[in-house]
């Protein structure tokens, strides 16, 4: 990386860390569902956390410090989103189902199998379309025995983004920030097509029933 670049990314790191603990931190945050992490942890069981990618803001912030393993785009926005992620005490993987996605899979899959990582996925990918799941999650689930948690947060004070192909969502300061962990998810190892697409089908509304239980329209 270019030495004007590093100065960049070190500005643009340290000023999101700033902001976003700044606002997460005045907000009152509510943890849910947190026992079904701690029972998999206790079991060892490895675990993928499937979100959507409107929900990174305070999945960073929830995630400070813990080594997890995001899978992040190799697009110059990824480079910065990659930035905050390694500020904030996390190791992303760089790649995405159209670029580099076959090295990060296999990156992926050792850190699961060999390092017991934890993985952060953004289910439906750096772009989109909204809410539709891409194959990798399942396929590493799969390949990795990896159960998948769903993740989503909820504030009752929020900024969305309504230009973004994904409406992000920002939490407002001195609000009520409800962070929660769904049900674990198991994904069998098969070779069927039909049976993955149902994968996704299921993987998609447990993210979608978990916002909804959190009160998001």
């Amino acid at each position: 990386m270019a030495f004007p670049k590093k100065i960049k990314y070190f500005i643009i790191r340290k000023a999101a860390k700033l902001l976003i603990s700044g606002i997460v931190k005045t907000c009152k945050l509510k943890i849910v569902g947190y026992e079904n992490v701690e029972k998999l942890r206790a079991q060892e069981v490895p675990i993928i956390y499937a979100y959507w990618h409107r929900h990174i803001f305070v999945t960073i912030y929830r995630f400070m410090n813990t080594g997890a393993r995001p899978l992040i785009s190799l697009s110059d926005d990824g480079e910065i989103v990659a930035q905050i992620a390694i500020e904030f005490g996390m190791n992303p993987v760089r790649g995405s189902s159209s670029r580099g996605g076959a090295k990060a899979f296999i990156k992926l899959l050792n850190s699961i199998k060999e390092e017991k990582s934890e993985v952060l996925i953004t289910a439906d990918g750096p772009k989109g379309p909204a809410r539709e799941i891409k194959d990798g999650v399942i396929r590493l689930a799969q390949k990795s025995g990896s159960v998948v948690v769903p993740i989503a947060w909820h504030a009752d004070r929020v900024k969305i983004l309504e230009k973004t192909w994904d409406r992000f969502k920002i939490p407002l300061p001195f609000g009520v920030i409800t962070y929660a962990y769904g049900k674990p998810i198991t994904i069998r190892a098969t070779g069927s097509k039909e049976d993955e697409e149902t994968l996704k089908r299921r993987l998609k509304d447990a993210i979608d029933t978990l916002e909804r239980e959190l009160g998001e329209k």
